[in-house]
């Protein structure tokens, strides 16, 4: 039985997937060309290479007993090791094969559900209130209007090539359960003094690195406006998103850089243009529930085997096809069920071994994947969890109820995956260098308080090895369950109390020995070889060329300020020249080289004067012509490409030899640091066609740790990494 209804079309898409995989396999098309079209699709390669993760699409966690239980064949069928409840209550099948990817979504198809936009620049899963329907305090139930959205924005072929992702949440109280302040568009049920119902509307909100909390759109717009709103923000988002950089590509940026009231006049505009079309309203379709009572079911780390999976499918059957709900939490709910069988279904879900005595909190606990299958993933997150899962089951300390709704998250890199942003107390992984070697860590962020009028973030407070973490916890969460008040939010108490004893904590716990004395903190939890940041996928090499950037226009703009024009031409002049790979030490040879490289090419003439005033020791710069040549600069940077081209005034007819063919082209970097050897290892793969080979000297530390990862996150293969002495041999093939 179906919660949503299927596109027509989707079919044609999968056939279309299939026939990329076909082509990819022959050699006609290349891994990122397939990657492009994948994703979308919700398939993800997975830390090891060539193995995949799938992503079900389950609107607000809600998924059909029938549905469930083949679900559960097809994930057996496929190999797959469990299924993955994610906090945006999606189901995820992991170790799959390419082909099977397709397989699976065919399989899919037969039971009404779809991959479709599980990942990518698409509408992703829209979720909400994990209670709505059973909530007995709640303004509405608000199942309904995730699931006719959802059938609507998967229909609609602007849904899935936008700028980024697009997150929609739906919440069914002022508490925001669902979370719609920190979504892109978030709706919150309101009955107006007329008892009509509809919404409160936030909009800009996300987790991620750069978070933020939504601002209000609208304080009520009756229920049918749900899709009008919705088809004008994705609109305005497809209009407005940075499609150049994924890293401010979603739509928060684009508040970011309109300001809310620029942003909501847009917003305004396409919402009157949306309304005269006169769209139908969605088509609501209620799921029968006829008791409010509920039981939860622990999901430890959201990883759900086949076996308890038959069992709790064997109980939820007696309740009816809606009995089952997955949470943001990675748990699962058996709902409607009458108060005459409460305690008998609970007897029986203890004598299956899914409902375990043990700290009640830990129960609610959540990690993403971390390390151990996520291509970002710096620390192995899920296994840090485990540890503070041993550490208190271990000691069976005699906790109160006082902690049983705390929320503990974990990160295992700075996105939210494991929503860290929203946690009472969490952490998010971390490489640090100790003494030269490095040393997993976690940044710790408390004081979320997420509600409809005053929603607000955790906060970072400092850092911890990861080593310390579970001791850190442990006397943390004595300190609460001593002081906290029975009644008392962890919110309140965090303030008045916790904030304080976690600052002293951490720095009573965030030092570690050297590697020589105890190796123990350089190995993250359950791994047997030394941490290391070298497998690390995508490469930091990058990032640092574009931090090295930015300081140096930061600091011309800074002298600019003081009146020190002539530091502010120095250090415009040096900020692009890594780019071609040139190292300076001086003012004066950054100014000749920036003057060599790009005037007259990539930056007007008229600027070589202001140069040649500062090469001949002249002081005599006036505030507008600096501001000028700084302005146009970073103008400059702004057209560069991934490659690290800068356009040309004007483009000469040359004509370009065929790059001679090497059987091994050997470049010496050592000496070169970071990333000034990515850098110019860059320029030597500009010069060379696909499928030749480079081999690169690389020193030991930050260059071999950095460098190949950088290279292979932007399609080079690394054929071969070996150790000679104290230098490294990389041999590199040239990709796309």
């Amino acid at each position: 039985m179906e919660i949503y209804t299927i596109p027509d079309n989707l079919k044609e898409e999968i056939d279309e997937y299939e026939k990329m995989i076909n082509e990819f396999e022959n050699g006609k098309i290349d891994k990122q060309k397939l990657r492009a079209y994948r994703v979308p699709m919700g398939v993800y390669e997975q830390r090891t290479d060539d193995t995949y993760m799938v992503r079900i699409r389950i609107p607000g966690g809600n998924i059909s007993v029938s549905q469930f239980d083949n679900l559960i064949n097809i994930g057996k069928k496929y190999l797959s090791p469990y299924l993955h409840i994610t906090t945006r209550e999606e189901i995820q099948l992991h170790n799959i094969q390419l082909r099977d990817t397709v397989k699976i979504m065919k399989d899919l198809l037969e039971i009404n559900l779809s991959t479709r936009g599980g990942g990518g620049n698409t509408v992703r899963n829209i979720i909400g209130s994990w209670d709505s329907g059973i909530n007995k305090n709640e303004i509405f139930d608000i199942t309904p209007y995730v699931v006719a959205l959802t059938e609507r924005m998967i229909k609609e072929k602007d849904s899935w090539n936008l700028p980024r992702k697009f997150k929609i949440a739906f919440s069914n109280g002022p508490d925001d359960s669902g979370l719609a302040t920190v979504n892109d568009l978030g709706f919150i049920a309101k009955i107006n003094e007329n008892g009509q119902r509809g919404f409160k509307v936030f909009i800009g909100g996300g987790m991620g690195a750069n978070y933020n909390i939504g601002i209000k759109l609208f304080d009520f717009v009756p229920d049918k406006e749900v899709y009008n709103i919705t088809k004008a923000a994705k609109i305005l988002f497809d209009k407005y998103g940075n499609r150049k950089n994924k890293h401010k590509a979603r739509l928060r940026f684009v508040l970011y850089n309109l300001g809310e009231e620029e942003f909501i006049k847009r917003f305004l505009l396409e919402y009157e243009e949306v309304k005269k079309q006169n769209y139908p309203e969605l088509k609501l379709k209620k799921l029968d529930i006829l008791y409010k009572n509920y039981i939860e079911i622990p999901i430890f780390l959201g990883d759900l085997s086949f076996d308890n999976a038959k069992k709790i499918i064997s109980i939820a059957k007696k309740f009816g096809e809606f009995s089952l709900r997955l949470t943001p939490r990675q748990n699962i709910l058996i709902k409607n069920i009458p108060d005459s069988e409460m305690e008998n279904v609970k007897k029986e879900l203890k004598e299956n071994g899914l409902l375990e005595d043990g700290v009640y909190f830990l129960k609610n606990a959540i990690s993403c994947a971390g390390a151990s299958t996520c291509r970002l993933g710096i620390c192995l997150s899920k296994n840090l969890l485990k540890a503070i899962k041993n550490k208190f089951d271990g000691k069976n300390l005699k906790l109160s109820t006082k902690l049983n709704n705390i929320k503990i998250n974990i990160s295992g890199c700075p996105n939210s995956c494991g929503q860290h942003h929203l946690a009472d107390i969490g952490f998010f992984g971390k490489a640090k260098k100790v003494n030269g070697f490095y040393a997993p860590y976690y940044y710790v962020v408390a004081g979320a308080n997420i509600n409809e009028n005053k929603s607000k973030f955790a906060e970072k407070l400092g850092e911890l090895p990861a080593k310390n973490v579970p001791d850190f916890l442990e006397e943390f969460l004595l300190f609460v369950d001593k002081n906290k008040k029975t009644d008392e939010s962890f919110y309140s108490f965090y303030t008045n109390k916790g904030k304080e004893r976690i600052i002293g904590l951490i720095n009573k716990y965030n030092e570690i020995p050297y590697f020589e004395e105890n190796k123990f903190y350089y190995y993250d939890w359950g791994e047997e070889k030394q941490f290391s940041v070298l497998e690390k996928i995508e490469g930091e090499c990058s990032a640092g060329l574009f931090d090295l950037i930015d300081y140096d226009f930061k600091m011309a703009e800074e002298n600019i300020k003081s009146k020190d024009y002539k530091k502010a031409i120095a250090f415009t002049s040096h900020a692009l020249l890594i780019t071609k790979g040139i190292e300076t030490k001086t003012d004066i040879e950054s100014v000749v080289l920036f003057k060599t490289n790009f005037i007259g090419k990539h930056i007007d003439k008229k600027y070589e004067d202001i140069l040649n005033r500062f090469i001949s020791n002249e002081s005599n710069f006036l505030e507008d012509e600096v501001l000028d040549f700084f302005k146009n600069v970073k103008n400059l940077y702004s057209q560069m490409d991934n490659s690290l081209h800068f356009p040309e005034i004007k483009q000469d007819d040359i004509k370009k030899e065929n790059t001679k063919k090497y059987e091994i082209l050997i470049k010496d970097f050592r000496g070169v640091p970071c990333p000034l050897n990515f850098v110019k290892v860059k320029l030597e793969l500009e010069k060379m066609q696909k499928g030749e080979k480079l081999k690169i000297y690389l020193d030991d530390g930050e260059p071999i740790e950095n460098v190949p990862a950088s290279l292979k996150a932007e399609g080079h293969k690394i054929l071969e990494t070996l150790k000679n002495n104290n230098f490294w041999e990389v041999l590199i093939e040239k990709g796309v």
